[in-house]
């Protein structure tokens, strides 16, 4: 989730221009893009699972380990033993804005080219799986909890604005820091209807905290103006999501179904600026409509030894939209907080080959490649063109006995032509000029997945004896 400063003045752009009229009431309105173009340079909501990354995040049709909860359900009924999971990433993500230039009225400033850098490691999920037989069919249950979205970031970046005409450079600082994240808290439970067909469902529970801190300055001729923002978050929401597996002997097919559902969003922030004093408001709750997310995904085994993965996942962002009894605030959409449908619907794709390189005295070694499309719900406000994020992932394990571990790798990249706020200046006028540049972004992820396997008779034993006695 590299962090993009534009982002962040953006939301002090709108506080301090976009009318007085929030700061009066003492709510400055919340800012959504902060979850995306600020925080999050590929803003999915992704299962977690080494396997599954090595598969170029192509899961939803083959969903056969614990896992299977962020993908579909219903694949937790091919499970035999209990199960304990864990997953883990860590993350490098680099974002460039280059080859670009700020013109005002008929004034054109030649800007530095910036690079910002985030490394971190992030627990992903926790899961512990109970399959039982019921009815001769496998019956299982399942707690989990999922880092569904850290937001843990801190970056900086200095640069020039160099008028054409030789006179002094404007120097630029921008420093942003941002910490907490959004968690899923699962019960989950899945059932053998028949040999072909597999149902599932989990009840989730969302809970977000997180709070982020923005300061920019630029100075020129020994003038320094300045913009400082901070916004703190909590979020909390329930859903519930749906899943279908249908098996055949050489391939299956998958659809998952995660509902909308109407969540509390809280924020308070606070505004400062060489030319305002301090604004902040005490914390505000409004409602925030999160849309659903519909997946298929369709599994092809060839051989014993080979599989092909397909995924295709739809979100329509344009439907998260905040519901206020604050004029200001409601109907806006929660990425580009505007009434209109600027923000694009989202449709992911995701291929992943996997090949069972040797299989033999209980040792499982498999290779996996895949790739993955991603487009993200931010558009540019100049350029109209919208961010896309593309993967290319390689994967590896071993799964002796009891135990099994994965590793997976993932480079992913995105470019477009996009604008942004760099110069202090740019929002304490009322002229909306911004620098328009060309914005790369590189990720480097490393995600491992450790499963441990148990008997499950002594624990069937246990519950048929306190169930059902004898």
């Amino acid at each position: 989730m590299t962090l993009n400063p534009s982002t962040t003045l953006r939301a002090a752009a709108l506080v301090a221009l976009a009318g007085g009229g929030a700061a009066a009431q003492g709510v400055l309105s919340p800012i959504g893009t902060i979850l995306t173009e600020q925080s999050r340079t590929a803003f999915s909501v992704q299962g977690a699972g080494a396997r599954a990354m090595g598969l170029g995040g192509a899961f939803i049709g083959v969903a056969d380990d614990a896992t299977a909860v962020t993908f579909n359900p219903a694949g937790l009924a091919q499970m035999v033993n209990p199960e304990m999971s864990f997953v883990g990433q860590g993350v490098n993500r680099r974002g460039a804005f280059q080859d670009a230039q700020t013109v005002s009225g008929r004034r054109t400033l030649l800007v530095d080219d910036s690079l910002v850098s985030n490394t971190r490691f992030d627990p992903l999920l926790l899961s512990g799986t109970l399959p039982l037989r019921v009815g001769g069919r496998t019956l299982a249950i399942q707690l989990s909890l999922q880092r569904l979205i850290p937001l843990r970031e801190g970056n900086s970046r200095d640069m020039q604005e160099r008028p054409e005409d030789g006179t002094a450079p404007v120097q630029l600082h921008q420093s942003i820091n941002q910490a907490g994240q959004i968690d899923l808290y699962a019960f989950a439970a899945a059932y053998e209807v028949s040999q072909r067909i597999l149902l599932g469902g989990s009840v989730n529970y969302w809970r977000g905290d997180w709070n982020l801190g923005s300061h920019s300055t630029s100075t020129t001729a020994g003038t320094t103006r300045f913009v400082h923002y901070t916004q703190d978050n909590h979020l909390e929401g329930a859903n519930y999501t749906l899943g279908l597996l249908w098996r055949w002997e050489t391939w299956s097919l998958g659809i998952n179904r995660s509902t909308a559902f109407h969540g509390d969003y809280t924020y308070s922030a606070s505004y400062a600026s060489s030319a305002t004093p301090l604004m902040s408001a005490p914390p505000y709750t409004t409602g925030l409509h999160w849309p659903a997310t519909t997946g298929v995904g369709l599994a092809y085994r060839p051989t014993d030894r080979w599989l092909i993965a397909l995924d295709v996942v739809r979100t329509p962002w344009s439907e998260a939209r905040y519901m206020s009894g604050r004029e200001n605030l409601n109907g806006l959409n929660f990425f580009d907080m505007s009434k209109g449908n600027r923000t694009p619907d989202a449709t992911q794709f995701h291929l992943g080959v996997e090949r069972i390189l040797l299989a033999s005295s209980g040792n499982v070694i498999p290779l996996r490649f895949g790739y993955s499309r991603e487009p993200q719900p931010v558009t540019d406000r100049m350029t109209g063109q919208q961010r896309v994020m593309q993967g290319l992932s390689l994967g590896s394990g071993l799964k002796r006995g009891a135990y099994g571990f994965d590793l997976a790798y993932r480079y992913a990249w995105g470019r477009r032509r996009a604008s942004q706020f760099l110069d202090a200046d740019q929002l304490l006028t009322s002229v909306h000029n911004q620098s328009l540049g060309t914005e790369a972004i590189t990720e480097h992820r490393l995600a491992f997945s450790f499963i441990v396997q148990f008997d499950r008779r002594p624990v069937q034993e246990f519950l048929h004896h306190l169930f059902v006695g004898g």
